[in-house]
This record gives structure tokens, sequence and C-alpha cells, in this order.
């Protein structure tokens, strides 16, 4: 049966919709929101009395760290200046960070180490009007669990942290770079809950708390290209990531999402103490 005119009309604004979605570039979203909410309640397990009180006046009431760590990634496609505070192109094959190569000032930003550095002093700045320190806040949040996001803070012949890179983990063709986000989270627990009951209870007794928490953004930012080199670009030739690539993967992963969460909260720590 023929469709008539009015039902075209009808289903045009659809039809552009999914067209848009099968061409438009993948965005580079770390960790994905299960990710960013595991480091966000890390954290703030780890804050203490008065800098969790500071975080909750800011945020307006029982509000969890949680509850916004993807707002950044929200405000991003509205917000474009703000596009790569997100991530800071290493080249694969450098050995330390350069500003003048890897975070030069564009209309879309600068780089993720920059962006840390300038908002943790409007937050820690009390002069500074409650929304914009709210919103510094909510951007750190992100921003340090980034940082810990090995293809944030790495990119091979300009593929956009693994964006480019087309993959196929356990049999689904998917981005490298998604796979870091969230393909590996996802294999390995049903909710991010208890990937964060698994980081307390059986991974983080393990670890040297205080070491865990040394460094700043640009240390950060070095540790997570070291482990792009070593181990995220291991892909086979065929492309196919299986269970050894998933298995040297978690440790990567377990430890990336540990050290972010106790570097935010000593962060926030110190910032609002």
């Amino acid at each position: 049966m023929p469709i008539g005119s009015r039902s075209v009309q009808r289903l045009l604004p659809l039809l552009v919709v999914m067209m848009a979605g099968l061409t438009l570039p993948q965005a580079a979203l770390a960790w994905g929101a299960s990710g960013h909410a595991i480091v966000a309640e890390l954290a703030q397990r780890r804050l203490q009395p008065g800098p969790l009180a500071k975080v909750k006046a800011l945020l307006g009431g029982e509000v969890s760290l949680a509850s916004i760590a993807s707002w950044a990634d929200d405000v991003r496609p509205h917000e474009t200046a703000t596009t790569n505070w997100h991530f800071v192109d290493i080249p694969y094959d450098a050995s330390r960070y350069d500003p003048a190569r890897d975070c030069q000032v564009r209309p879309t930003g600068d780089c993720v180490i920059e962006a840390i550095s300038r908002l943790r002093a409007v937050l820690a700045d009390a002069s500074q009007p409650r929304e914009a320190r709210a919103r510094a806040l909510k951007f750190l949040v992100h921003f340090v669990g980034d940082i810990h996001q090995p293809l944030h803070c790495a990119e091979r012949n300009h593929d956009r942290g693994g964006n480019d890179v087309m993959v196929f983990f356990f049999g689904n063709r998917v981005a490298l770079h998604a796979v870091w986000d969230t393909s590996i989270i996802e294999k390995r627990v049903y909710n991010w809950g208890e990937y964060v009951r698994y980081l307390e209870e059986e991974w983080f007794p393990q670890q040297d708390g205080a070491r865990l928490a040394d460094g700043g953004p640009v240390e950060w930012a070095l540790e997570s290209h070291a482990a792009a080199v070593r181990a995220v670009y291991a892909i086979p030739g065929d492309y196919n990531l299986g269970d050894d690539y998933y298995k040297k993967a978690l440790p990567i992963v377990d430890r990336q999402l540990g050290a972010a969460g106790v570097r935010l909260a000593k962060l926030l720590n110190e910032v609002l103490q």
C-alpha cells in the first residue's frame, strides 16, 4: 500500500534523526556514566566532614557526587568551548607532556591538564559566586575521571584516542575507545555499585593508599598515556579482542578507577578544607 504524503511528512523527522545517528562521529566520552559514577562514589566516601559539608552546600543539599559525575558530558554539546577539556592528545611515541604540542588553545578549549588546574583555583576561591564554584566542582569530578582513562591521554596516528580504531570486543564491533569507556566495565559487573564494592573490599586493601594518591594532573596523564602504550593499543592483528585482552585490561581499569577516586578525594579535601 503506498504511503500518503501526510504519512511521509510525519516520518521525515524520524528519518532525519536516524540518519544523523548513522553519520555523526562518535564522541569521546570517558568511562561512560558507570565509570564516572564509580570514581565519584569512591571519592565521596573519602571526603572529610568539612569538605563534604561544603560539597553539599555547593550542590544544594543531599546531592551525591555520583549523580553529577557525567554533567560535563551533558553540557558539552552546547558548550563547545569545553570540548577539549576532556582529554589531552599526547602522541603515542612521546615520552613527556609538551603543552605547546599537546595543549594548544583552540575555540574548542585547550586540554584536561590545564582545565583541572584552572577549575581547582576557581573552586578554592571563596570570593567566587556559588554558581561558579559549583560549576567548577562538577567539572572537576568529571575531569579527574577523564584524565585516568588511558585513551583520553594518548593518540596514535591521529586516531582521536582510539575513536577511529574499530575492533571486535567478544564479537561486537565497537570503537577501541568505547571498549575502555564502557565495554570492559559492563562485562565485569551489571551495575557500578558492585564495582565500587569490589574495589573497596577486595582491591583497596592490597594497595598503598598514600602512594596511590600521589602526583598531579601531569603525572596522572603520563600514567594513563603509559597504560595506553603498554596495554590499550596492544591489539591483535585481526582486531578481535577476547579473553586474553580482557584479562590484561582488568587490572588497569581497576587501578585507574581506584586511583582516580582517591586522587579526586585528596584534591577536594585540600581545596575545600
